[in-house]
């Protein structure tokens, strides 16, 4: 058993399994219990009747584009270079290798000579587009969900280790595929996930600022938080590989992508005995670097035939869909229709939005009929009066409250584990404990608050509270010790001076972008700042980059996708 730092145990142990009548007691039978349930979630028995025939639609609507696939000559194919295989190996992170055993640091201590017979290997498999099988086998380790059932073979998170041999090439893969869709804009403006100088605070900020502006104007917004279910998971690979072929994708890359999907095995370790190996029908592979780009490829387009009007935002596969406005009924009927068409969408490319776990939320200060409803697959979706959308709690008057509170009751718990660590004239160093505040408390402190900046003095100085204290256990001061003294006698900047630094720089990372970045939209001069005072991020930004003289600085561009170290 291990204790994690949050004070939450996990037991390391696995219990005995039931799985309907079957019941697993050595850890044999376990291993294939957990193979087939794993294996049973990428099944394309989940898919629905209406989901199989669109996607039997939309195989023979591109029938045609299929055929066209061939070999070609751009920069896209070529053989791969030495400097490529020398980047990816220096980027390489320690990680647990695959059933091979072969690591990356074995991989970066091969001479030259061995590196080049390694680069041959490669350029091999990238002509000939056929990997090696066990590049296509996974060992999966089965970790336990915390607070679940521990009989029921569900309530297990697969960890797959893949071949390490096999990732020094898929990375290679992703730096070209990356590059060549990011310097042809094939990527949507509003998809932020999994891409270079892009993160979680591009969305939040687009409807943060949308709220604003409707409470400026007294107006309300609705918005639709998605999910879909077993995302990865299901992801269909016959449609992942028609997007390729709309995108120009041809050759070697669409050659090694296609059978890279198909034909994988997993099987399930528990300690030293392994499971029966068993085919993964659908989904991208677990822990493949390539992966996450495949994956935002496939889900890239869900917004594109929306209403004008209508805001949206996508990272990886948290999507959100809002619309400002007056009159709320108008609102939610523009919205219907919206969701009408991520319906089919979603029939068309094999994917399934959770009923359940899709969430509607009115940002407004009017009073809400309970007739006023949308649905998703004509059943009704639930109205929350508050949502944590990209690790950020949303309130239906955006006073950012129950997001600082759960802030407050996360370092709460962390900071009973530092009192647990020193006494008077005993424990832990200064240094150490310094450690575990940066890595778990001012984290905590840190995400997202270029957004809940905005919240009320009130509510923020319950964080300089937090801080309060556990720079006093770090230090063993006195309760009556002077707050600057403490961050003085730390190093640590007053939270509302970190919080401003923290906006400057996400400021700074957006001027690199270009202008069709969504965030972008944030800094457009509107009357609603001339109406209203308020400490949202496009209202103070401005002014504080100005004060600063930040505005006159010359800020480079952002890399779209890394350098090119390939062709001409």
């Amino acid at each position: 058993m291990i204790r994690r730092m949050n004070g939450v145990k996990r037991e390391c142990d696995y219990p005995i399994l039931r799985d309907g009548d079957i019941i697993a007691v050595t850890d044999e039978e376990k291993a294939n219990v957990l193979a087939k349930t794993f294996v049973k979630v990428h099944s394309s028995g989940n898919v629905g009747e209406e989901g199989r025939r669109g996607r039997d639609m939309t195989i023979a609507e591109n029938r045609d584009l299929m055929d066209l696939v061939g070999d070609t000559d751009d920069s896209l194919n070529i053989l791969f270079t030495k400097t490529e295989l020398h980047r990816v190996l220096q980027k390489s992170k320690l990680s647990a290798p695959g059933k091979d055993q072969v690591c990356y640091t074995m991989l970066n201590q091969l001479s030259e000579s061995a590196k080049d017979l390694l680069l041959e290997l490669y350029n091999r498999v990238w002509e000939d587009g056929k990997l090696p099988q066990s590049w296509k086998e996974a060992v999966v380790v089965p970790i336990r969900k915390p607070g679940k059932d521990v009989t029921n073979p569900g309530n297990f998170r697969p960890i797959a280790l893949t071949s390490h041999v096999c990732k020094v090439m898929d990375r290679m893969i992703t730096e070209r595929l990356t590059y060549y869709l990011e310097t042809r804009g094939f990527i949507s403006k509003y998809q932020s996930g999994f891409r270079r100088g892009r993160n979680t605070m591009d969305p939040v900020l687009c409807l943060e600022h949308e709220v604003r502006k409707a409470q400026t104007n007294s107006e309300s917004v609705v918005a639709v938080f998605f999910d879909i279910e077993k995302s990865y998971d299901m992801l269909w690979r016959d449609g992942l590989l028609i997007k390729l072929c709309k995108l120009g994708i041809r050759g070697r890359m669409y050659g090694w992508i296609m059978d890279f999907l198909k034909g994988r095995h997993i099987q399930v370790r528990i300690g030293k005995v392994f499971s029966e190996r068993f085919l993964v029908e659908n989904g991208t592979p677990q822990g493949s670097i390539v992966s996450p780009l495949l994956f935002s490829l496939m889900i890239d387009d869900v917004f594109n035939d929306i209403e004008a009007g209508v805001g949206c935002s996508l990272f990886a596969d948290d999507g959100a869909i809002w619309k400002r406005g007056k009159n709320i009924e108008y609102i939610v009927k523009k919205l219907q229709g919206t969701i009408r068409r991520v319906e089919e969408w979603s029939y068309k490319w094999g994917f399934k939005f959770s009923v359940d776990k899709t969430k509607v939320m009115f940002f407004t200060r009017k009073r809400v009929v309970k007739d006023v409803k949308l649905k998703l697959y004509d059943q009704e979706l639930e109205r929350v009066s508050k949502f944590k959308f990209l690790g950020l709690w949303f309130d239906e008057r955006l006073t950012w409250a129950a997001h600082i509170q759960k802030v407050v009751d996360k370092c709460k718990k962390v900071l009973n584990i530092m009192r647990c660590l020193v006494g008077r004239n005993w424990g832990v160093d200064r240094k150490s404990l310094r450690a575990i505040y940066t890595g778990l408390v001012r984290s905590l402190l840190d995400y997202g608050c270029v957004a809940y900046n905005s919240a009320a003095e009130t509510t923020l100085v319950k964080l300089d509270h937090i801080q309060y204290q556990a720079l006093r256990i770090c230090t063993g001061a006195f309760k009556t010790t002077p707050t600057a003294a403490l961050e003085v006698e730390m190093g640590e900047m007053p939270l509302g001076l970190r919080r401003e630094q923290l906006i400057l720089n996400y400021w700074a990372n957006l001027q690199g972008h270009r202008q069709d970045h969504p965030t972008h939209e944030v800094l457009k001069p509107c009357w609603e700042k001339e109406r209203r005072e308020t400490k949202s991020f496009g209202w103070i930004v401005g002014r504080q980059a100005t004060e600063f003289n930040l505005d006159q600085l010359n800020i480079s561009h952002s890399c779209k996708g890394g350098r090119k170290t390939w062709g001409g």
